[in-house]
């Protein structure tokens, strides 16, 4: 055993945050991030202008400035840009304390550039450092009058006066600043004052005079978004900044202003517009913001739903019939992917559960809750348990309205009217119910299968369970394993290779993307609207999730590409922005992900990957499964 004791983790305040290929969130170790990170791009970009700049920001803010000489002086040699490059550097000589080195380049980049708002700010900094307080200030006003609206100089400029005489004096300051010409950011700090009184009116007329001017940026608007939404005027904030937000000019954080502006004032419609076209950006740094915005409008979306009353007579009821895994349809009927069963091979059906209902409650359309998914997810989940665990085949059965989607019954299901409908081979039929136990325990959820015999057109089995929410996926498997008890030819292995069963604590996840799958497939055929689709790109995401949760487990990493193929199909507007997770997804696929590789032509075509899909087809070998090639046409026949 070692006697090396195990390394001290970095303190909360050494860490940086950095984001993966996926957009995920990850915190790093400062000295891991500028060994690992930093100093490789630094060399990597040393001739190249714009990264050189962006990376020495980057450095600064994290507090590397120690690591940045360097690089800063490359950045003078290189850049066609003098105010830029002799800023950043002098900047730099300041956090390292080399206060004649700053002095010296700012005073070079004056004499390239002009005397520009920034560069005499930051000199004024130098002879503030030095304590020649007087000679700061003088350098400081000639800054502000250079260029009084750079946020730098102008708020440290007004500030100074607050130190020496009070509130009076900073805003003696920020109105003379107003009065300079192009002056427009002081307004924006008067506006502030104003809405820290109470005198909205006030505060409104600075901003509108800011916006006429047209010479606002990112930052401002960020600004006054904020500050509006801080003191609660939102429907100001709306009407001021949503005419001119650009969210690829601005910065981000007044997009969510916005949208928590949107939330709080119920309009859906409009937050989700703007949503749509913030994810469109691709920011790791936003999407966790975005994703919690994408929730609550679903939310928002879901309590405002009125259900409506229907008349069950004037409805066109179908029944959709699957014979393989959910997350198989989509794929473009892969026949090599899974191991088939023999066309006479005994059979089970599962039929969608019916959910309890009130007695007062009558056929009607609304949204659909957590508890009627699962009358489907289940069934399905069930049948592909069958599929993989036992020699029978497995197909599942779920009502539909035409053109309206899914039916969740309220009464049990009528065994005696499916049986002459059943193929010859079906030898056992599930059906069941679910719903809470309301006059019980509220927070207890109860399920019931009932097992039927084809041959005998009687109930073989019952099983039931109850437990809470957290409790459902042990629950659940506790059922599925009774059930291929009474059914037999239980297998010690999977029938396929990569299959494995969600664990119980991940089962709850598996069947919520079970039947999102189910929906995406009813899109795709054009037998549900895409209009139904609330939160597509929670549907779309949800797999992938899992498999990043769980990288083992291959099944999720299917069911996330089927999902894209079915998106691809119906024409997702998402499909962009999913594209870099999907790559790196495939990048990162390991040895005993063959199946998710072999299924790589299908990403190709989803997005459009020409140069890959005919590199991947001159790589064939020539002994080739003929049933692969046959599925490489059925690919290249559609798109998706």
């Amino acid at each position: 055993m070692s006697d090396t004791p195990p390394p001290t983790p970095a303190p909360a305040d050494d860490l940086i945050t950095a984001y993966d290929a996926y957009g995920r969130e990850l915190r790093i170790s400062r000295a891991d991030w500028r060994d690992k990170v930093l100093l490789p791009q630094l060399r990597r970009h040393w001739d190249n202008a714009d990264e050189l700049y962006r990376l020495l920001l980057s450095g600064l803010n994290d507090g590397l400035a120690a690591d940045l000489q360097p690089a800063a002086a490359r950045l003078v040699e290189i850049d066609t840009n003098p105010e830029r490059s002799h800023t950043v550097e002098g900047i730099v000589c300041l956090r390292n304390e080399r206060i004649e080195q700053a002095e010296a380049t700012l005073r070079a980049g004056i004499e390239q550039a002009g005397p520009t708002g920034t560069l005499l700010t930051n000199l004024a900094k130098v002879y503030a450092a030095r304590g020649e307080q007087e000679r700061a200030d003088e350098t400081l006003w000639r800054a502000v009058q250079a260029d009084p609206n750079q946020d730098n100089g102008l708020l440290w400029w007004a500030v100074r006066q607050r130190e020496r005489g009070g509130e009076a004096a900073y805003l003696a300051a920020l109105h003379e600043a107003a009065e300079l010409p192009g002056s427009w950011r002081a307004r924006l700090w008067l506006a502030r004052h104003h809405l820290q009184q109470r005198e909205v009116d006030a505060a409104g007329k600075l901003y509108a005079e800011v916006l006429a001017m047209g010479r606002y940026d990112g930052a401002s608007l960020m600004m006054m978004s904020g500050d509006l939404g801080k003191h609660g005027e939102l429907a100001l904030m709306l009407q001021l900044v949503v005419p001119v937000y650009d969210e690829h000019r601005h910065d981000p954080m007044a997009g969510l202003n916005l949208l928590r502006a949107y939330q709080q004032l119920g309009l859906v419609e409009p937050g989700e517009a703007l949503l749509a076209r913030m994810y469109a950006l691709d920011s790791a740094p936003l999407k966790a913001h975005l994703d919690r915005f994408a929730q609550a409008f679903q939310e928002l979306r879901a309590r405002s739903a009125q259900a409506t009353p229907i008349d069950p007579g004037r409805l066109r009821f179908g029944t959709i019939a699957l014979d393989r895994p959910i997350w198989h349809y989509g794929l473009r009927d892969p026949d090599w992917l899974l191991r088939g069963k023999p066309d006479d091979a005994a059979a089970i059906g599962f039929v969608a559960l019916a959910r309890s209902m009130d007695h007062a409650q009558q056929a009607q359309v609304q949204r659909e809750d957590e508890m009627g998914s699962l009358t489907r997810s289940i069934p399905l989940y069930l049948a592909e348990a069958v599929h993989c665990w036992t020699d029978y085949a497995a197909h599942c059965y779920v009502p539909v309205v035409t053109g309206g989607g899914p039916v969740v019954s309220g009464s049990e299901t009528d065994v005696g009217a499916l049986f002459d409908t059943l193929p010859a081979t079906m030898r056992h039929l599930v059906t069941g119910m679910i719903g809470g136990s309301l006059d019980e325990d509220p927070g207890r959820w109860v399920l019931r299968l009932d097992l039927w015999d084809c041959r005998t057109r009687s109930r073989r089995a019952s099983e039931s369970a109850s437990g809470t929410r957290a409790e459902f996926g042990a629950l659940l498997r506790g059922l599925e394993a009774r059930l291929l008890a009474h059914v037999g030819q239980a297998r010690e292995r999977p029938l396929d290779a990569f299959y494995d069963r969600p664990a119980p604590q991940a089962l709850s996840r598996y069947l919520a993307a079970l039947g999102q799958a189910f929906t995406l497939t009813l899109v795709a055929d054009e037998q549900l609207p895409r209009s139904a689709l609330w939160g597509e790109r929670s549907m779309l995401e949800w797999p992938l999730a899992m498999a990043l949760q769980d990288p083992a487990a291959q099944v999720p990493r299917l069911m996330y590409l089927s999902g894209l193929s079915k998106a691809a199909a119906y024409g997702s507007d998402l499909l962009p922005q999913l594209r870099q997770p999907s790559l790196q997804l495939l990048r990162d696929t390991r040895p005993g992900d063959a199946a998710f590789a072999r299924l790589a032509p299908l990403l190709w075509k989803v997005f459009d990957m020409d140069e890959a899909w005919q590199a991947h087809l001159r790589d064939l070998p020539t002994d080739t499964d003929a049933r692969y090639r046959a599925w490489l046409e059925r690919v290249a026949g559609r798109r998706g």
